[in-house]
């Protein structure tokens, strides 16, 4: 009965919600917990309301400052004694909170992991009866998750100082079983009350989409589909980031950006913006959207692929925190896993982690190509089971469009594989199909194996879709080495003998190749924008050490055919206007790697 009036006088609720007064008890009866609850299942009452009865303080672990912030104002509105310290504070305001914690002031403080082995909160916690330390977004302890921090390793190091150990709970939204178990061993939790209340959200509808244009499918949502509330897109760079962001404001959208790369008075400039809907619509990348608690997000957008499954999650559970139905959507391209793997490569200097990276971006590739239910492929991820093969509110189970049957075509490329001995990745399979006449091909002797020229008719993107269908089905396995490997699983056996077929969305695959016409206008290009853009990075590089404008070092209508034909060879390269001798022995290499790493 304390707990529920409790509830109802401070928080405003008349019932808990799915687990939390489960949670809550535990804590009461001095019980370490490990709660993993989907964004909007309310993690934050259940260590706010024991904090409210337990004798003592509640210390909040919390990752950002901003979030603090938002949690400490919300929980003073609701008549809940509570205070934070963190670096926007003056001397004169930490002091005299202190002073406050000292005279039993607060139930709930908040702080910052980088603040817990600080001498000043070192000597403070000797000082202060701590209750119960309660670690919010836990999953940064664990440095094979989505999101690691290195500062979260103070946590179990600041326990282990204290006179008397406190109740410990641990809370997180998206955490595989393997980081589950990292949390409960980093942060040393004893027994603890675990629960999984499901990570499945009835209300958001998940798509994933890969448009021509972009921008253009952007907004032709916006104009259709975008009627009320707010939204979010995500993007994997600050520069796609304000790029963005200032075509959506020159088209009339209420619109801005949000990055890391901002200082943190325009960073909070912009977030209350978007939460006191002076804006509808903000750009940002990844460092935008944790605790961010704005109920009638209707969409988020992926505009570029994030780093694996855990971000993908997160970043779409932002949509639909008040249980209306909002859309998640995620656009994808070939460009993004290029963009996404340089990333790890540059970021992540530990070999073992970034194999681990490596593979969780794989999954999110696989999810991307799959013909099975979105909803159903996230909850396995995350380890719940699901008997529903389809959940009738996502973008493959809604989808209609009619099948095609790739059987033999896969057969093709399970064999290619195979009489290739498994060596080689998905350019030189693709290749081989395909009957190149590449130097490399003909130099290893590629040409004379039997399946060399069996795909003559089919386009390079749409055998690697195929592919990448395959890959995403477990008939191949792909290796996260720093080549990537293409290999058979012990199921290829049922597709090479013919004991499965493999049907695919025509939308999915672009199948046939598009004969070259003799006459090359730019209109008769359905050029491949993501490899364009590429280009257009790489020439501004260039032009800007040489001190020349970029037209001098290739012409757009250069680039279009570039991205069209995707030539690797230097007699392929040349055939394309506007590269002569000298232009190729000065840039072809350079922009042949551009297209191998593409493609592969």
């Amino acid at each position: 009965m304390e707990k529920l009036k409790i509830l109802k006088k401070h928080f405003g609720y008349d019932n808990f919600k799915s687990g939390q007064e489960k949670i809550i008890e535990n804590i009461l009866d001095e019980r370490d917990v490990m709660g993993i609850m989907p964004t909007g299942g309310g993690k934050s009452l259940c260590f706010q309301l024991p904090a409210l009865i337990l004798d003592g303080v509640t210390v909040v672990v919390s990752p950002l400052i901003a979030l603090m912030k938002d949690q400490v104002d919300g929980l003073i509105e609701n008549g809940i004694k509570a205070t934070y310290l963190n670096s926007t504070l003056t001397n004169s305001e930490t002091n005299k909170r202190i002073t406050e914690l000292l005279n039993n002031e607060y139930q709930l403080l908040y702080v910052a992991p980088e603040r817990l082995l600080s001498n000043d909160f070192y000597n403070l916690s000797k000082k202060i009866n701590i209750s119960l330390v309660a670690v919010d977004e836990a999953h940064c302890i664990s440095q094979w998750g989505h999101d690691f921090r290195p500062s979260y390793k103070n946590i179990p190091i600041f326990i282990s100082q204290l006179k008397k150990r406190p109740i410990v709970a641990a809370f997180t939204a998206t955490a595989t079983d393997y980081v589950i178990k990292e949390i409960k061993k980093l942060l040393e939790l004893k027994n603890p009350y675990e629960l999984i209340t499901g990570f499945d959200r009835e209300n958001l509808f998940y798509k994933v989409i890969k448009p021509s244009d972009k921008y253009r499918y952007l907004k032709d949502y916006l104009n259709n589909k975008f009627t009320e509330g707010s939204g979010i897109i995500y993007c994997s760079t600050r520069k796609v980031v304000e790029s963005l962001s200032n075509k959506l404001r020159k088209d009339g959208y209420k619109v801005d950006y949000y990055h890391g790369g901002m200082d943190t008075q325009s960073r909070n400039e912009i977030q209350d913006k978007f939460m006191f809907d002076e804006i509808n619509i903000i750009v940002a990348t990844n460092a935008f959207g944790m605790g961010i608690d704005k109920p009638d997000v209707r969409f988020v957008i992926h505009y570029n692929m994030p780093k694996n499954m855990e971000s993908y999650y997160q970043e779409a559970g932002r949509a639909g925190r008040d249980g209306k139905k909002s859309d998640c959507l995620l656009m994808y391209s070939p460009s993004d896993i290029v963009k996404q793997k340089y990333i790890i490569s540059q970021n992540i200097m530990n070999e073992e982690r970034r194999k681990i990276q490596n593979e969780n971006l794989q999954k999110l590739v696989n999810f991307c190509h799959t013909n099975n239910c979105l909803r159903k492929e996230i909850l396995n991820y995350f380890g719940e089971d699901t008997e529903k093969d389809k959940c009738d509110n996502c973008g493959n189970c809604l989808n209609d469009s009619e099948f095609v049957d790739m059987t033999i075509e896969s057969q093709k490329i399970l064999s290619c594989i195979y009489r290739t001995k498994e060596r080689f990745g998905v350019n030189v399979i693709i290749q081989v199909l395909r009957g190149s006449k590449d130097k490399k091909i003909l130099s290893r002797n590629l040409d004379k194996v039997s399946t060399y020229g069996i795909i003559t008719d089919y386009s390079q993107g749409g055998l690697r879709e195929l592919i990448m269908n395959l890959i995403a089905r477990s008939y191949i396995v792909m290796t996260t080495d720093q080549y990537p490997v293409l290999k058979l699983s012990a199921s290829s056996r049922k597709i090479l003998k013919g004991e499965e077929k493999i049907f695919i969305r025509k939308e999915r695959v672009n199948i046939k190749d598009k004969k070259k016409s003799s006459v090359k206008r730019k209109t008769d290009y359905d050029y491949d924008k993501d490899l364009f853009e590429l280009f257009t990075i790489k020439r501004k590089e260039i032009a800007e050490k040489r001190g020349v404008p970029p037209y001098v070092i290739f012409h757009n209508n250069t680039f279009e055919e570039l991205a069209y034909f995707k030539p690797v060879t230097k007699e392929a390269f040349m055939e394309i206007k506007g590269v002569g001798e000298k232009k190729y022995d000065s840039y072809g290499k350079i922009f042949i790697e551009i297209i191998e790493n593409y493609m592969n």
